[in-house]
């Protein structure tokens, strides 16, 4: 039989049925993740794609009533939904006819991790049992148990749930009234929700959350209830509103002293979180624009800096501007452009100190040096009050700053 005639579900669309009925179950023994699975069938076409991966996302099924089946030669089955997400070998899935043709669909279970499959089982000997170990009929029965049983066959006909899938423990997310909530085996999720508030009013929200944290793992029982925590979890985007309030708890040592009307809970508007161990923005060709109708901060333990490498900066402030850098020193270099205080004309440059101090003490020295000369002859050296200027000369340091400098 060739792999064309094997696939049980055409690619064509169907109106026939809008929903489906389940006619039985089966066992994955394959799953065609990408072109290198042999079941990708290659053509000798120039003008498009070579290979066939229109069953990329199909899976190979042994079903239960079909025990001469294996992994080449069983029949390969498209998902009823392909949103349900990729199957592991090992999985049993319930087959469900859609427009004439079966679909596979799988089975929702407790372990959302690892689903129903069983490493190493016996697709052999495989069959669905109910819990008196009778062989199940169909999903009805053999959703009771949610995993599949093996029998007594040979190590080669055994298969692990993946090539480099491995299994882990991901806690189910809790429930409020209304909820909608995609989770994977991984940990992700995605909560579309109206009253996960303390409060239980109306306030919609979306949590996205991409890993839960190892703390929670470590501190939960396989099968406990868990949520997302905006603090702990791995990257967090909250989408909130109303009485839902961010729990929002900053790792950093750097308080917003600062910031002014740092609101004291956040909660009450429409307010976006992202909390990450790291974020990256970028606009690849056009603008970054950033509006603010309340203040606007910076808190960082680290190092501020901007990097600004061709058009320059320009700064409005409409109002008073004060820089603290606690005891430590402030630079601003201009390079060899002109620094402007106060200023954008070049007729009154700035004075160096020390080089007004070394004239001033030549032309002291001068004046300490003169000899006129007189009918009767020359004078003596330097004028009478000569201990004047050597007291202004030994008072000219304290004209230079000792905290400012300029070139």
């Amino acid at each position: 039989m060739t792999q064309r005639t094997q696939i049980s579900n055409s690619t064509q669309n169907t109106n026939k049925n809008s929903g489906g009925a389940g006619v039985g179950t089966g066992i994955v023994l394959d799953v065609i993740l990408d072109d290198t699975n042999p079941r990708v069938e290659t053509y000798d076409f120039s003008e498009v794609e070579k290979k066939n991966t229109s069953i990329i996302g199909c899976a190979a099924i042994k079903k239960s009533a079909d025990p001469s089946a294996s992994k080449t030669t069983a029949k390969i089955y498209r998902p009823f939904s392909a949103d349900e997400g990729i199957p592991l070998v090992g999985e049993t899935v319930e087959l469900i006819k859609l427009g004439g043709k079966l679909h596979y669909k799988r089975i929702s279970s407790s372990n959302i991790n690892t689903g129903n499959a069983i490493e190493d089982v016996d697709i052999k000997n495989f069959q669905p049992t109910q819990k008196d170990g009778q062989p199940a009929k169909g999903y009805g029965e053999a959703n009771k148990t949610g995993t599949p049983t093996g029998g007594s066959g040979t190590d080669d006909r055994k298969t692990k749930i993946g090539e480099y899938f491995v299994s882990n423990r991901i806690n189910p997310l809790k429930l409020y009234e209304g909820d909608k909530i995609i989770q994977s085996r991984f940990g992700q999720s995605i909560r579309f929700s109206g009253y996960n508030n303390q409060d239980k009013t109306y306030a919609p929200t979306i949590i996205l959350r991409n890993r839960q944290s190892s703390e929670s793992l470590s501190n939960l029982k396989k099968g406990s209830l868990t949520e997302e925590d905006i603090n702990k979890d791995g990257t967090i985007i909250a989408i909130t509103s109303g009485d839902y309030k961010l729990n929002f708890q900053s790792a950093l040592e750097t308080k917003p002293s600062k910031f002014e009307k740092y609101p004291s809970e956040l909660k009450g508007y429409d307010q976006v979180l992202v909390n990450s161990e790291r974020i990256i923005l970028s606009a690849k060709t056009q603008e970054m624009i950033f509006f603010s109708k309340g203040n606007y901060g910076f808190i960082s333990d680290g190092k501020f800096s901007i990097d600004n490498g061709k058009a320059g900066a320009d700064l409005d402030f409409n109002g008073d501007v004060r820089i603290t850098t606690n005891d430590n020193s402030t630079y601003i270099l201009g390079g060899k452009g002109n620094i402007f205080l106060n200023t954008e004309s070049d007729a009154e440059p700035l004075v160096r100190g020390e080089t007004l101090k070394g004239l001033l003490e030549e032309l002291i020295d001068a004046i300490n040096k003169q000899v006129f000369k007189t009918p009767s002859g020359p004078t003596a050296v330097g004028p009478e009050n000569k201990s004047t200027f050597n007291d202004i000369k030994g008072r000219l340091d304290t004209f230079l700053s000792t905290l400012n400098y300029t070139e």
